[in-house]
This record gives C-alpha cells, structure tokens and sequence, in this order.
C-alpha cells in the first residue's frame, strides 16, 4: 500500500475547498456559528474541519471508503493484521480489545503497573481481574515489567485466564521480555495484549525498543498522541494472528466507538502514521540524540540521579526518551520540584511523585525545552543549596513494593454495595470501595474489593503529605477514603 497516501487527512483537506451544505451534525456548520471567544482563541479552520465521517468527510455509505483505506494502510504501516484508529483514547482502545477476548465471569491476567483502564473495565464489567506481580525496582521505587516466571506459576493458578495485558514500555520506558511472555500465553492458547500506550513510534526506528507485534503479541494499544504528533485522545489499536477473534474485536470496536468521531482526531492519526512510515527512523533518531544529551547534562547536576540502561533488569530494554529523574537526595519530593520549576521557570514535567520527576522527550521536543530543563534543575539544586528552606523537607515514604494485592471480596460488590466514609488513618483493616489511581502513571495503588493494610495507609499519608494530587477519589481533600460498609 502507498504509505505516502493518507486518506483521511485528504478528504478533509478536500472537503474544506468544497464545504457540504449540512443539515445534521455538527450544529456550528462548519464554523457558521462559533461559540462567543472561540474564533479568536482558536481559529474558523477548527470548526471547518469539524465534520462527521459519514455525510461530511465521506457519503452516506462512506463510498469513498477513506476510513477504511486509512486503517488498512495503518495496518501495513504496524506490521499488523487489522488496525482501528479511536478518538476516546488508549483507555478506550484497552476496553475494546478486551471486550474482544473475556466476557462477565471470565478470568483475565493483568501485570501489576497496568493503567487504570485495565482495572476500571473488569469492574464494570464483571470480569476477574487476577493481578500478575511485577519486577520492584526498590533502589528506584519504580515497577519494571512481568518476569516470565511470574507469569508461569499465574497462569497454572489460574489456567482459565483468557487472555494477559501487559504494560510495555512501563511509563519509565521499561519493556518486558515481550517474546518471552508471548510464547508463555501461546503455549496456553491465549492471547498477549501489550498495553504499548507510549511505544507507538517503536515499530518505526531502530534505535527505540523492539514494537511488541514483532515479539509475538496478539495485540497492542498505542497512545499516538502522547509523544507521536496526533491530537489528544487518538489512539490506536493493532492485532496480528488468529487468537483474537478480528470479527469480534471489529464488532467490539463498534461497540465502544462513538458514532461521531472526531474527523481532526482521525486526520491526525491518519498523518501521524504517514510520517512515520516514511520518516521514523529520521524523526526519531533525532529525539534519541537530543535525549542522550540531556542525560548527560542532568548526571552531571549532583546530586541528581538519571535512570539508564545499566539500571535495567535483564532481558529488558529502555526507550532513552524517557528521562527519569531521581531527586530523593535533595530532600524535597517530586511534586514540590515540579511545582517550583512550573512557578518559576515556566516548566511542567511528565510526572512527579514523591523521589521522581520525568521528562518525556517527543518529536515536539526542541533543544531549546531541554536548554531551559537543564537552567531550571540547576537553578533548584543551587537555590537549595543556598537556602534549603525553599521547599519543605519531605519526611520518608514508605516504598510501592510494601503495598499489597489482598482481594477480600468482588470488586463490583464492593463499589456498588453499601459504603462509608473513614480517615485514612482509620482505614486500616477496611475494604476499598473506591480506586486510589494517582495520575500519571495511573496506576491503581486501592481498588473496590481489595483490603486496605496498614502499609496502604502509611503510603496515602506521607504521598498525600508530600504533595500529591489524586484526581479520583470520591474526596477530593484526599482526607478520607469509601469503605464498604461495615
């Protein structure tokens, strides 16, 4: 297929030239009415290219067939078998393919640092989520991937799973032996699905990590608007083989897709993989230089510490454009760094916890950012070498290798069963009806069902006194927790 052709990205440029006198959807018209601001904000050309798939960017029957060109010459780009662009994001692509392979009552395999996503799907939907553990990096504090091992003795507990997501690159940049766990869920007749939301551009250049369809797995997910170029919220999902179902997976994408997609969203998409098809290698071997150089900047700010590949475990790689940063040995956690650098240098990182911050290094990343990343850390390490009282002292944290999986009952009959409202400090004991995910990374630390130790509760206080914000509790003050009903 002519991987310089992008269908979508076509239509719209065409349809633009030759607007459609519309009569449904979208009720602006193509920008006839713009909401009071808008237009100055943020341009006529928004709404012009704001049109429906079917009677907009294609026909009735969507004969020019522009869609579907695009997920086929995608495919072809992916090295995969079928491929669909989404617009509600890779938590919407991880509910498609698993719909695609479990059904209420089936057993699922899910790696320990799994999103969110993941967790939220199997409660809402019945299924039973069975937690494979994960590689702890105590000397980080940072989970890796699934060992195969782990894996194994998994798997003959639970020799019903139908299938096992993994997440690689962890949101550190860390893969799991994909071929490995591949060959694993193949010697079981189940299907490996890659959770690969920021190793979208892997399959195009030689200098990242090995894309998971390469390695043996069934299906992966990609963020392509997290560091490829597409617009918030494209994502993409590709499967290779026959142990997935396409037919099922196609009608489970339909299921979850909205019947209005965002043509911008698809247009992007559909470019993002033009670009990379034709010029990955090119693109991103220049991201990995500029990443390389600014891992060499950091290091020499003391006391500062950078994760590299002599701190892999084995058989794992790491995508370098995701900078990890170790700040423990200042004193101040994360999240006081992040803010300082946002409130004075105009900078926001990738993610900050307690000892970490992270850059994440994406083809819109110039030397310029890195210039100024570089200015901003000095500056902290020499403020605070001046006058430690800058940012408050951060007490100890306990580690995320002390928290526990412990289910004590169903997590649907824990979130939708009668709940109360405790403390954290009184929540020792207590069964979770809600899911305690801070984000970024996203990964659920409590979820409904799942018995709270005194380990849990000692990390939500000294986070919650460090700084954090967690987006998704039912308390917004992260003062209190809901437990079932006592």
């Amino acid at each position: 297929m002519d991987q310089k052709s992008a269908p979508l990205a076509d239509a719209l440029a065409a349809i633009e030239k030759r607007p459609v006198i519309g009569f449904g959807a979208p009720g602006h018209n193509q920008g006839v009415a713009i909401p009071g601001g808008m237009k100055a904000l943020l341009g006529k050309r928004v709404f012009q290219a704001d049109v429906l798939t079917p009677k907009g960017l294609d026909d009735r029957t969507e004969g020019k067939l522009a869609l579907q060109r695009a997920h086929e010459i995608a495919a072809e780009a992916w090295n995969a078998d079928f491929c669909r662009f989404v617009t509600g994001g890779s938590t919407q692509s991880l509910h498609t393919v698993m719909a695609s392979v479990a059904g209420p009552g089936d057993t699922i395999l899910i790696a320990a640092n799994a999103h969110k996503a993941e967790r939220t799907y199997a409660l809402a939907t019945g299924l039973d989520a069975v937690i494979v553990p994960v590689q702890i990096d105590d000397a980080w504090d940072i989970e890796h991937g699934v060992e195969p091992q782990a894996l194994s003795a998994t798997l003959a507990a639970h020799p019903t799973a139908r299938a096992f997501i993994v997440v690689s690159p962890t949101y550190y940049g860390v893969t799991s032996d994909i071929a490995a766990l591949a060959a694993i869920c193949h010697d079981h007749g189940i299907p490996l699905i890659v959770d690969a939301a920021w190793g979208g551009a892997f399959a195009f250049c030689e200098g990242l990590p090995d894309d998971p369809l390469t390695k043996g797995a069934d299906a992966a997910v990609y963020s392509a608007h997290k560091t490829m170029g597409a617009l918030a919220q494209g994502s993409v999902i590709v499967a290779k083989g026959d142990l997935i179902d396409r037919q099922r997976l196609w009608m489970a994408y339909e299921l979850f897709e909205t019947t209005s997609p965002s043509v911008p969203i698809l247009a992007t998409l559909d470019a993002t993989r033009r670009d990379h098809a034709l010029h990955g290698e090119q693109l991103w071997t220049a991201v990995i230089g500029l990443a390389e150089r600014v891992r060499k900047k950091i290091v020499s700010i003391a006391p500062l510490r950078v994760f590299s590949r002599d701190h892999l475990p084995p058989d794992a790689d790491l995508d370098v454009t995701k900078v990890l940063i170790d700040v423990s040995a200042l004193g101040v956690s994360g999240y006081a760094i992040d803010d300082w650098l946002y409130k004075h240098h105009r900078i926001s990182m990738g993610l900050s916890d307690a000892r970490h911050i992270l850059a994440v290094l994406s083809l819109g990343t110039i030397r310029s950012d890195l210039r100024k990343l570089v200015r901003g850390l000095q500056d902290l390490v020499n403020q605070l070498g001046s006058d430690p009282s800058i940012l408050p002292a951060i007490s100890p944290v306990p580690g995320i290798g002390t928290l526990s999986v412990e289910m004590a009952m169903p997590g649907p009959a824990a979130l939708n069963g009668p709940a109360e409202m405790v403390a954290y400090e009184a929540a020792e004991g207590r069964i979770a009806a809600e899911m305690i995910a801070p984000a970024p990374p996203g990964v659920p630390r409590l979820v409904p069902g799942q018995r709270i130790t005194a380990a849990h509760v000692a990390w939500l206080v000294a986070n919650r006194d460090a700084g954090a914000f967690v987006m998704d509790p039912v308390d917004p003050t992260e003062a209190i927790i809901r437990v079932v009903q006592s």
